[in-house]
């Protein structure tokens, strides 16, 4: 009877939902030029967080980071402890932020709620291609506000960015009219 009470434990603890650490875009096409912006958010939370560390990496070579800016998710009205560290020519971004250890939980629960925006970054697209933005799973986590880990599924993100459109001048038609004019009087010689 043990066993069988053990093994459904188990099995049920595999099937618990964890929380959804992503970056998100509004579009999936870009051009050449075009200010890129994405959040990183997290989702499916079933507990108050007390903070977040990540590590994400994009192609250097076609992209440039123009900035980030952290969310207000673990600032209960006194702050948070924020860290970020830019590695440009290896195309590596770390974020952490931690709220205050004396934070007010229920305020950080009311700005949480089952998911926020833990920052929003800024890039310029500089190339044309795909591009990956992708989390390293080993240097990114979450904790929850008694400072145990969360257990998180991470979600990566792909764009495209196509040439930069040049417009073609679209002739006037008076000298279309010209052309034309032109042209029959030509022939009726």
């Amino acid at each position: 009877m043990k066993t069988l009470l053990t093994t459904l434990l188990l099995a049920l603890s595999f099937h618990s939902q964890a929380a959804l650490l992503k970056l998100e875009s509004q579009h999936s096409n870009y051009q050449v030029g075009d200010t890129i912006e994405l959040q990183l958010s997290i989702s499916n939370l079933s507990a108050t967080l007390g903070g977040f560390f990540s590590e994400l990496s994009y192609a250097s070579n076609g992209l440039s980071l123009l900035g980030w800016q952290f969310g207000n998710g673990f600032d209960d009205g006194f702050g948070s402890l924020q860290f970020a560290d830019h590695d440009a020519l290896a195309g590596l971004l770390a974020l952490d932020e931690y709220a205050d250890p004396f934070a007010d939980e229920q305020l950080l629960a009311a700005n949480q709620g089952s998911g926020f925006v833990l920052a929003t970054l800024q890039f310029v697209a500089l190339s044309a291609g795909d591009f990956w933005f992708s989390f390293n799973p080993d240097w990114s986590g979450v904790l929850s506000f008694d400072n145990q880990f969360v257990s998180v599924n991470f979600s990566d993100l792909q764009l495209q960015v196509h040439p930069a459109s040049t417009p073609v001048p679209v002739p006037a038609t008076l000298s279309l009219l010209l052309a034309g004019l032109l042209f029959l009087k030509t022939r009726k010689r």
